[in-house]
């Protein structure tokens, strides 16, 4: 295949009106039974350099036009260029326009380097106003239709009613379900003015839950009753405000269907996040994104809603562990499902859909139902084509940095402050211990911000799972020579890691340094659940995450840079209620 030349605008015009033309002349009755089936799954793959004569091109060229694919799934990603342009050879190879999507919930920065880093939706929702939201979700899509994107994967709606939910936390907008309502239904407005496709996902909710997903099937154990007053109420405003798909959960609700799931011998082998027989949910129900009287009985008759209903994605361990990747397509099918992301074996998947419609199994007129939902859905969002004049001035603008910037700044919340603590003064000597979960090193944003502050640079420890006594004893003994210790806690929920918590050493050193009499700062970067772990310590602050611009919103906040205004979203046992926050007066 011979190089390709840089096409003009006017090209590039050209080729998003014709893939428009192309949907818009297409029906269900225009495809073979092969493209029908393609057209509910959705590939996922990494957007890097890719030489065409590569396997892993080939395999995308191989998913578009022999597997007939609808959809693609760009997971992390490494530079955006060589990603927009996979989209635009994709498109051009795809009979029928694809859906190309990515998880957007913290902008284009949670799937692709160098781009704008947005906060998590739980420090949004600290803002208290929800047309952040709006302006957010506008700006995330207009940065993913100038790549290609046409779908994205957010907003989450999940009400965090768990302190111990592993896989929801800060990617929830808060634990109160018409505050989350507010704030998902802007984002979802923002999204589709752009022409982008919201997702608003894990339908019917998966806040109240501690199993992760990503490693077993969760169970929520709540009333039909209580689902209607909580769990349901952001699905209905982000319906009332037009989103276009909805995503279902992977996670059994008994009250809702008490199908029993079976469970596969051999399934938690085929987990890509346990191989932990232990792990395995036993006596639980038919998950919901397989359920028929979730997503037709709940989600379509009883919600009204007519979009696309798209699957979890379906290598998850809640799935594999019960069904094969050819059961799970067929029962997300007959469940009422749209597009089913990532099966762990595609071609095994597609395979059992052909087979089911063979026999009967699943009716074609089921099958027309979904592909007429996703051809709709493309008609209206139609195949954005790439141009690199246009990402060159879309992609992290300035004024996308801005407003990132300014929604962490709005954020930060002060929870419990000790008298004459803060604000942090230029002499003031600082030790800074960077904790985590995991054995991983983080925090560099806000060492740098640290040293352009002090006269004497900070010093520097970290505590994570790998800590021991000599560690912990290490903190206390520097302490001995600071004027302010502060914890930097960064812990933040992480697909397959099953928990969210504070390591032992952390825990313990805390003790020893309220303890000792020092005076310490904690601040979650990450799940402002983990200070309750700390509640001895009188001064503590939520900034909700770890990318930089809310490193750089917190130490502006300790030096008094700017005011401290943010609102707890939810209730922290033992420490804050939602609502919390003591607001100061940055310097004039």
């Amino acid at each position: 295949m011979m190089n390709e030349r840089r096409p003009s605008l006017f090209a590039l015009f050209l080729l998003s009106l014709l893939a428009g033309c192309a949907v818009h002349a297409l029906s269900p009755g225009a495809l073979s039974l092969d493209e029908k089936i393609g057209q509910l799954f959705v590939y996922a793959a990494r957007g890097t350099f890719l030489n065409e004569a590569s396997a892993e091109y080939r395999e995308l060229l191989r998913q578009v036009r022999d597997n007939h694919v609808g959809g693609i799934l760009w997971f992390q990603s490494e530079k955006v260029y060589e990603t927009a342009w996979l989209n635009r050879r994709l498109q051009r190879a795809a009979r029928t326009p694809l859906l190309i999507a990515a998880d957007l919930e913290a902008g284009l920065g949670m799937r692709f380097e160098d781009t704008t880093d947005w906060p998590w939706p739980m420090a949004i929702a600290a803002t208290g106003d929800p047309s952040f939201a709006e302006r957010e979700g506008a700006a995330v899509a207009e940065e993913a239709r100038a790549l290609g994107l046409n779908q994205v994967y957010a907003p989450v709606a999940d009400v965090n009613l768990d302190p111990d939910n592993p896989s929801i936390s800060v990617r929830s907008f808060g634990d109160d379900p018409r505050q989350v309502s507010r704030f998902v239904a802007a984002f979802v407005r923002g999204v589709q003015s752009a022409g982008v496709i919201a997702t608003v996902k894990h339908f019917p909710g998966h806040g109240d839950t501690r199993t992760d997903s990503h490693r077993s099937l969760p169970v929520l154990a709540a009333t039909a009753e209580r689902l209607e007053a909580v769990e349901l109420v952001p699905f209905r405003a982000a319906i009332i405000a037009g989103v276009r798909a909805v995503m279902t959960a992977h996670l059994a609700i008994p009250a809702l269907d008490p199908s029993p799931a079976p469970v596969r011998n051999e399934g938690h082998r085929d987990n890509p996040y346990t191989q932990d027989a232990a792990d395995v949910t036993r006596d639980a129900t038919v998950p919901a994104s397989l359920s028929a009287a979730v997503t037709q009985g709940l989600l379509r008759q009883r919600l009204g809603f007519g979009g696309l209903v798209v699957t979890d994605a379906a290598d998850m361990g809640a799935l594999v562990d019960h069904y094969d990747s050819g059961e799970t397509a067929v029962r997300a099918i007959l469940a009422g499902a749209d597009q089913i992301p990532k099966p762990p074996d595609i071609d095994a998947a597609i395979a059992g859909v052909r087979s089911a419609v063979a026999s009967a199994r699943i009716p074609i007129e089921r099958l027309d139902a979904s592909v007429e939902r996703i051809l709709e859905a493309k008609r209206w969002a139609g195949a954005p084509v790439p141009d690199e004049e246009r990402i060159f001035r879309v992609v992290d603008a300035p004024e996308h940095r801005a407003l990132a910037a300014e929604i962490a700044q709005r954020s930060v919340t002060l929870l419990r402050e000790e008298p004459g603590v803060l604000p942090l003064a230029k002499a003031t000597r600082v030790l800074s211990v960077a904790v985590t979960d995991a054995p991983e090193r983080i925090g560099a944003d806000f060492a740098k911000e640290l040293e352009r502050r002090l006269a004497a640079p900070p010093r520097k420890l970290a505590l994570d799972s790998r800590s021991v006594e000599k560690d912990v004893a290490a903190v206390v003994d520097t302490a001995r020579d600071s004027d302010v210790v502060l914890l930097l806690l960064f812990l933040r929920p992480q697909s397959g890691r099953g928990a969210i918590a504070l390591p032992p050493a952390a825990v313990e050193a805390a003790g020893r340094l309220a303890a000792s009499g020092a005076r310490v700062v904690a601040i979650g970067f990450g799940s402002p659940y983990v200070l309750r772990e700390l509640s001895p310590l009188p001064t503590a602050l939520a900034a909700y995450g770890s990318q930089t611009v809310v490193q750089v919103a917190a130490a502006r906040a300790l030096f008094g840079e700017a005011p401290i205004a943010g609102r707890l979203p939810v209730t922290i046992p033992g420490v804050a209620v939602r609502g919390a926050g003591i607001e100061r007066p940055g310097r004039p």
